[in-house]
């Protein structure tokens, strides 16, 4: 449908009346001969209203006088009219064409760079590292090479196993994925201790090879030798060493504390409104508002970013808004109970993100205290199994 209305704008068109005793007759006619009319709309039982094109129009007489009805131009519209309309005003011509044509140059750039896919590698790293590889805002687009970008960033950035680079006019979509950390891997041979990454009471141990240096129940501190290579024999047998490996279970707390209001705010929108808007023209940003702040003392925003397109491809121009609504505040007190009740659940889940991957919540405790009339300090312990056990590899100059 874009496309047709396209075509018809490139070449002009006529919007027209055909007014008659039997104006179906003349659309049978043109169709007959090919002539294409559309948008036809019946104003009245004799009158027609519908578009056609400026070389259709031009064979219409013959069959116009056929078929007895009058036919009148209502409006002129496409490319061959307004440029009929500026034939004499030539300086703005020259002014209209020099800029497509600074235009169609300017989109042969990348104006924005999109990075998707990082979790662990920070965008701005990898940013940097396309600049090193020819890709940043402002590069010459046709000399982009993906494969070639693709080859140098994974040799200059080992944190990525993959990397697709999308062109879609001035804008590149960069998509990467990240390389999965590989295990380290000992030698068979080597002389490897297990020891405590971190404080706790031994709870279960799974000793697979070396000698275990601890007993259940035992309290460990962190770097403590749990399972040690050295096996000393009591038969006289002089010491071997061995890479140990064991699976060391143990009951580790955590205690998180964190102050809390015991105010509820609660925002209403007043139907004032304030947006400001900024203009992005191939990678330069042009602020269309005076002052930075908001008008208002509290508000919530709402952002919207539209870009400029054509058959999908980004034309490096686009309008972004920030739009303010104002509130007024109010305050609802909660009661301690309930603030410390929801607060408890939201540091246990902080909890469960920071301890090793595996860990089990074997217990919890959550207890509160007022600060002042409106905030509390809730404080959370929480006991955990977990694996301490954490493989070191011993020199063997030490081993001696």
């Amino acid at each position: 449908m874009l496309l047709t209305r396209l075509f018809h704008f490139l070449g002009g068109y006529l919007t027209i009346t055909v007014s008659g005793q039997y104006p179906e007759r003349f659309l049978n006619v043109c169709a007959k001969r090919g002539i294409l009319i559309w948008d036809v709309f019946p104003c009245s039982s004799k009158v027609l209203r519908c578009s056609i094109s400026i070389r259709g129009f031009r064979l219409l007489r013959p069959i116009a006088k056929k078929t007895a009805v009058h036919v009148k131009i209502i409006k002129k519209q496409g490319l061959p009219v307004l440029l009929s309309q500026y034939k004499k005003r030539k300086l703005f011509l020259s002014g209209l064409g020099l800029f497509i044509l600074i235009f169609i140059a300017m989109n042969q750039f990348i104006w924005k760079i999109e990075v998707t896919g990082c979790e662990n590698v920070s965008q701005g790293y990898v940013l940097e590292r396309l600049a090193e590889c020819g890709l940043k805002t402002g590069s010459f687009r046709p000399f982009l090479n993906e494969q070639k970008l693709k080859n140098e960033m994974l040799i200059k950035t080992p944190e990525l196993a993959w990397i697709w680079a999308d062109k879609s006019g001035s804008k590149v979509v960069v998509e990467v994925k990240e390389r999965t950390p590989v295990p380290e891997i000992y030698d068979k041979d080597a002389f490897c201790n297990i020891i405590a990454a971190k404080d706790g009471v031994i709870d279960l141990m799974i000793v697979k090879n070396g000698a275990p240096m601890v007993a259940l129940g035992d309290t460990v501190q962190k770097g403590d030798i749990l399972v040690s290579g050295m096996l000393v024999s009591d038969k006289g047998v002089p010491p071997r060493t061995v890479q140990s490996e064991a699976e060391i279970y143990a009951r580790v707390w955590y205690e998180k504390n964190r102050a809390y209001s015991l105010l509820d705010p609660i925002k209403t929108e007043t139907g004032e409104t304030e947006t400001k808007y900024t203009l992005s023209l191939f990678g330069w940003e042009l602020r269309l508002f005076k002052r930075e702040e908001s008008q208002f003392s509290h508000y919530l925003t709402e952002t919207d970013k539209k870009e400029l397109t054509l058959f999908g491809r980004y034309l490096g121009l686009a309008l972004s808004s920030v739009t303010y609504k104002e509130v007024t505040i109010t305050y609802e007190r909660l009661t301690a109970e309930s603030v410390a009740q929801s607060s408890t659940m939201e540091l246990l889940r902080e909890m469960d993100e920071e301890v090793a991957p595996g860990s089990k919540l074997t217990d919890s405790r959550a207890s509160h205290q007022a600060i002042d009339e409106e905030t509390i300090e809730v404080t959370v312990v929480a006991e955990y199994l977990e694996n301490i056990a954490k493989k070191t590899e011993i020199l063997s100059q030490e081993g001696e």
